[in-house]
């Protein structure tokens, strides 16, 4: 796998650190320890990683929420629209939610799970992403907490995939433009 990826942005250990940073600006902006009513909802399968790495650096007692939505299905690098495959398995009334996703990129995958979440009536609702594209990411999508700011490159790894490959990756590459078409 390693020989598929051009270069390598971002290796494990900056990961970890920059997972850690995000861990403590979350629990700075929430009042974490009196409050037990945080729901952590994971944008699947791609922030899978991402969110168990994050979730273990949190102090208090949380609920995890999955939802499962897909934007690139098969082997392809441009989106072809958002959709739940999985609806979300936890009652987020009422409750603080940090909805977590992998990658910001055109915004439909946040945008369409965030206006779920808030029909849910959440008491208050943030978003973290790992990364973000400053360049094709919607400036009226709100975005709390972000990871890394990125080119317009096809990333992979830390739970990144194509084609359901290079999930596995611990570091986050970008893929070598052979392997795949825009």
């Amino acid at each position: 796998m390693q020989a598929d990826i051009a270069k390598i942005l971002f290796p494990r250990e900056q990961i970890a650190q920059r997972v850690d940073d995000l861990a403590g600006e979350i629990v700075r902006a929430y009042d974490l320890e009196t409050n037990a009513d945080l729901v952590l909802v994971s944008i699947l399968s791609g922030a899978l990683i991402f969110t168990a790495d994050l979730m273990r650096r949190l102090p208090q007692p949380m609920r995890i929420g999955l939802i499962t939505v897909s934007a690139y299905r098969g082997a392809t690098t441009e989106s072809r629209g958002a959709r739940v495959l999985r609806e979300l398995d936890v009652d987020v009334t009422d409750r603080h939610v940090l909805l977590v996703d992998d990658i910001l990129d055109t915004g439909g995958t946040l945008r369409l799970v965030r206006e779920r979440l808030l029909l849910a009536r959440p008491r208050s609702l943030r978003t973290c992403v790992l990364l973000r594209k400053p360049s094709k990411a919607p400036i009226d999508l709100p975005v709390d907490f972000v990871g890394f700011d990125i080119d317009n490159e096809f990333v992979v790894g830390y739970g990144l995939d194509y084609n359901d490959l290079y999930r596995n990756l611990p570091d986050i590459g970008v893929l070598k433009k052979e392997l795949y078409s825009c």
